[in-house]
C-alpha cells in the first residue's frame, strides 16, 4: 500500500462517516438586501447565448477572445440552502468579445454532485461548510466534487477547478461537461488545486494538501502527467492559493488547522496562531531541497504571484488578514442572506520576502485587496504591479473598486464602480511585450441594473475608467476565478 493510498482512504472514511450528519435548513431571507442577487440560483437550464447592450465605447482593436469564469450558482432547494457559499454548484460563463461586441452563455458542469442533488431536490453532499444529508452517496472525492472555484484552458479543453477532487473536463464552444480529468487509475479523485500555476513555456504545476503533505502535479502544456511526489509540509494547515518562481515552489502553510478527521470542513478547523504562518520553499527540480521560513500568524486565501532577485530572495504578493473568521462563518451566513460588514476584518495587499540567511519580512500596504491577478506571462518572473479589487461598502460584501498597485514605486490607480457594485476579478490581456501592456477584462454586478457588465479597461491608466462597457440580460452569481483564451 503506498502513501497515497492510505491518504485517500483516510479521506473516504471521513466522507462516508459524514454521511449520517443531520442537516437542518434554514429560511432563505427573500426580502433581503439586493446584493443577495450574488447568491441566488441561476437558472437550472443555464443561460442561453444573448448579445450584451454596449455601454460606452468600442471594442478595441486587437482584443479577441473568450473570458471563462466559473463560481457557485446553485445554493437551495426551497427553503434547503447549502451549508457554505463555497459549496454551491459550480456554473461556467462564458464572454465571448469580437469586433462585434460581446455575447454571453452559461451552463452549470455536470457533476455527480448535482446530478445526485438534482435528482433528490435537496441537499445531499458533504462539502468545505456542508453536512452530509442522510444516505449521501458518497465513494469518493469526485462524488462530492462541486467544480466551481475556477476555470482554465488546457489544449482543446477547459478544465473547471475545486479544491478537492479532480479537474472537470468542459468543451470550450458548447460548455458540455466531459468528466473528470483522471491522469491515472491510482490517482483518480487525488486533489488539483483551483490555482496551478502556468510557467512561460507552458508547463502546469498544481498540488494537493492531504494534512501534513503534499501531492505535487508537473504536468505539460497540454495537461499530460509529467512528475507526482509527495513532499512534508512543516504544518497541516489550510492552503488555498500558493506561488512559484522559476526555481522554486512557494508553500504558505496557516495555522486553521483540521482538529480531527470530520466534515465539515469549516466547522472542524482550529485557528492557532502561536504555530505561525510557516512557508515551505521547495525546489522544483529536487524535491528533497526545501527550507522553512515563518512569520506571525495570518489568514489568506489568495497570493498574487512570486519572483527570486539575483542572491536568492524570493518574493510574493499576498492579500492578508488576521484570522480565518470569514472562510468559518461569512460564507454560511452569506447564502442565508445576512452580512455584518464589521465582523470581518479587510485582507490588505503585502509582499512577503524570504531571505538567503532565513528571514521572512512581511510589508503590509495598508491597502485592502483580494483576488489578485498579474501579468501571467510573467509567472514566476521579476515583475513590478499587480492588479486587485478592492473597497468596500458597508451592508452588503463584496468589493467596490478595481485597483493597481506598483511594488517599485508604491504608487497606485483605482477605479471604484460605486455602492451598487460587486466587483469580480479582472483579468489581463496582452496588447504588446511590456509589463501589464494590454487590457484589463473584468465583470461586475450592477446592483441598480439588477445585471452583469462587462468592462475593458487600458492596464496602464485604468484610473482613467474603462474604454468599452457591455451590461448583459441576467444578474449572475458572484463567481470567484476565470481565464482568458485569446483569438
Amino acid at each position: 500500500m503506498t502513501d497515497f493510498d492510505i491518504s485517500r482512504r483516510g479521506l473516504l472514511g471521513v466522507l462516508a462517516g459524514a454521511g449520517a450528519a443531520a442537516f437542518a435548513p434554514k429560511s432563505w431571507a427573500a426580502a433581503a438586501a439586493d446584493w443577495t442577487l450574488a447568491v441566488t440560483n441561476a437558472p437550472a437550464e443555464g443561460y442561453a447565448d444573448s448579445a450584451m447592450t454596449r455601454l460606452h465605447g468600442r471594442m478595441p482593436q486587437g482584443l479577441r477572445g473568450q473570458l471563462y469564469r466559473n463560481g457557485p450558482a446553485w445554493f437551495r432547494y426551497g427553503d434547503d440552502i447549502t451549508g457554505h457559499w463555497f459549496d454551491g454548484d459550480g456554473m461556467i460563463q462564458r464572454y465571448d468579445l469580437t469586433s462585434d461586441g460581446v455575447r454571453h452563455s452559461g451552463r452549470f458542469v455536470d457533476t455527480f454532485k448535482r446530478r445526485t442533488e438534482q435528482a433528490a431536490g435537496k441537499i445531499m453532499m458533504p462539502g468545505f461548510g456542508t453536512p452530509a444529508a442522510p444516505g449521501a452517496p458518497v465513494s469518493g472525492p469526485d462524488d462530492v466534487n462541486a467544480a466551481n472555484t475556477s476555470v482554465m484552458r488546457v489544449g482543446d479543453e477547459l478544465w473547471a477547478l475545486w479544491e478537492g477532487g479532480s479537474p472537470y473536463r468542459v468543451d470550450p464552444h458548447s460548455l458540455e461537461t466531459k468528466g473528470p480529468q483522471t491522469f491515472r487509475d491510482d490517482l483518480k479523485g487525488m486533489a488539483f488545486l483551483a490555482h496551478p500555476k502556468v510557467e512561460p513555456s507552458g508547463r502546469i504545476w498544481s498540488a494537493a494538501f492531504l494534512g501534513n503533505r503534499a501531492w505535487i502535479w508537473q504536468l505539460d502544456p497540454k495537461g499530460g502527467l509529467e512528475r507526482g511526489e509527495l513532499v512534508e509540509l512543516p504544518l497541516a494547515g489550510y492552503a488555498h492559493d500558493w506561488a512559484v518562481t522559476e526555481r522554486h515552489l512557494i508553500f504558505p502553510m496557516q495555522p486553521w488547522v483540521m482538529d480531527g478527521l470530520a466534515l465539515p470542513i469549516s466547522e472542524n478547523m482550529k485557528w492557532k496562531p502561536e504555530l505561525g504562518l510557516q512557508i515551505l520553499v521547495v525546489d522544483k527540480a529536487d524535491f528533497t531541497k526545501r527550507r522553512v521560513y515563518e512569520l506571525p500568524a495570518a489568514f489568506y486565501f489568495h497570493t498574487g504571484d512570486a519572483w527570486e532577485d539575483a542572491d536568492g530572495t524570493l518574493h510574493f504578493d499576498v492579500c492578508l488578514t488576521g484570522t480565518p473568521e470569514f472562510g468559518a462563518k461569512g460564507g454560511h451566513d452569506i447564502v442565508r442572506g445576512k452580512f455584518d460588514r464589521t465582523a470581518y476584518a479587510a485582507s490588505e495587499l503585502a509582499l512577503v520576502s524570504l531571505y538567503p540567511d532565513g528571514r521572512a519580512v512581511s510589508r503590509p500596504t495598508g491597502v485592502t485587496a483580494e483576488f489578485p491577478q498579474t501579468d501571467r506571462r510573467r509567472q514566476g518572473l521579476r515583475r513590478d504591479r499587480v492588479v486587485h479589487v478592492h473597497g468596500e461598502t458597508p451592508g452588503h460584501p463584496g468589493a467596490r473598486a478595481l485597483a493597481l498597485f506598483d511594488w517599485k514605486t508604491g504608487k497606485r490607480q483605482t477605479h471604484d464602480f460605486g455602492d451598487a457594485a460587486l466587483v469580480e476579478e479582472a483579468l489581463f490581456v496582452p496588447r504588446g511585450s511590456g509589463e501589464l501592456d494590454g487590457w484589463l477584462v473584468g465583470t461586475v454586478l450592477d446592483l441598480k441594473a439588477r445585471a452583469t457588465q462587462l468592462h475593458v479597461f487600458d492596464a496602464q491608466h485604468l484610473d482613467d475608467g474603462p474604454v468599452a462597457s457591455w451590461q448583459g440580460q441576467h444578474a449572475t452569481p458572484l463567481g470567484f476565478h476565470g481565464t482568458f483564451a485569446a483569438t
